[in-house]
């Protein structure tokens, strides 16, 4: 994984490592996120910086560069947050029924880790109209991270904690039930649609206060938008043309 870091707001970010998309075997990785410790000039994730205008952040190995902040800036701040120095279990399955398997696995990854289950359009698993794919966090509290990275997979978050990146062009359906907790990362022009049942809880996170997110019930519903993280009750749209 590159050194290079990208200071993000409050936190210090390094690169992702690369999606593996689909194949006929189960792609497995297992690596921690990158980040510096609290206290620490250029990191923690309540490390005071130089203050930037809201939306922007410093990239490069001297922090000497400024760019909009995107939803992978978004990502690994709060990744760090909820996971720590917890090990990610990366895995891409193979077929549609691994999928299934593995998103419903309150069990979790072995070993304390951080399972991450990558979905695209040639593993996720059809459903029928109005039947959704159920996704459960472990039972000991550790999250499970779903990238959506194509296709239209409709998943439901049932019980324990999911962090969600729905970035599939071809739209992003997500429901949270009333013992489900979702934080759904994206860019602001991912079309995200999320039935949130009373008791349940989303937090939607993404670079710009104009959106496509649109949410619906009676449970929590939460935005957090740029390097601003304060969570904000929703309260009504606003739209954004792409």
């Amino acid at each position: 994984m590159s050194e290079e870091s990208y200071p993000c707001g409050a936190q210090t970010l390094r690169p992702l490592p690369p999606h593996y998309r689909g194949g006929r075997t189960q792609r497995v990785m297992t690596y921690k996120p990158a980040h510096e410790s609290a206290g620490q000039p250029n990191g923690g994730q309540f490390a005071k910086r130089t203050a930037l205008e809201p939306g922007i952040v410093l990239v490069g190995h001297n922090g000497d560069r400024a760019v909009y902040v995107n939803d992978s800036h978004l990502y690994q701040r709060e990744l760090e947050a909820l996971i720590g120095d917890a090990e990610i279990e990366d895995i891409t399955p193979a077929t549609k029924a691994e999928t299934k398997k593995l998103l419903k696995d309150a069990k979790g990854a072995p070993d304390g880790k951080v399972r991450l289950i990558r979905i695209n359009a040639t593993n996720y698993p059809e459903t029928k109209t109005g039947e959704k794919l159920e996704v459960r966090g472990a039972k000991d509290g550790r999250p499970v991270i779903v990238d959506i990275l194509s296709g239209m997979p409709r998943l439901k978050v049932t019980s324990g904690t999911a962090v969600i990146r729905p970035r599939s062009g071809w739209g992003n359906s997500v429901d949270v039930g009333a013992e489900g907790e979702a934080v759904m990362i994206a860019p602001s022009s991912s079309k995200v649609t999320t039935e949130c049942e009373e008791g349940g809880k989303v937090t939607f996170v993404c670079p710009n206060s104009k959106n496509r997110f649109r949410p619906f019930g009676k449970g929590e519903i939460l935005l957090s938008s740029g390097t601003d993280t304060d969570r904000i009750p929703y309260v009504a749209p606003v739209y954004e043309s792409f």
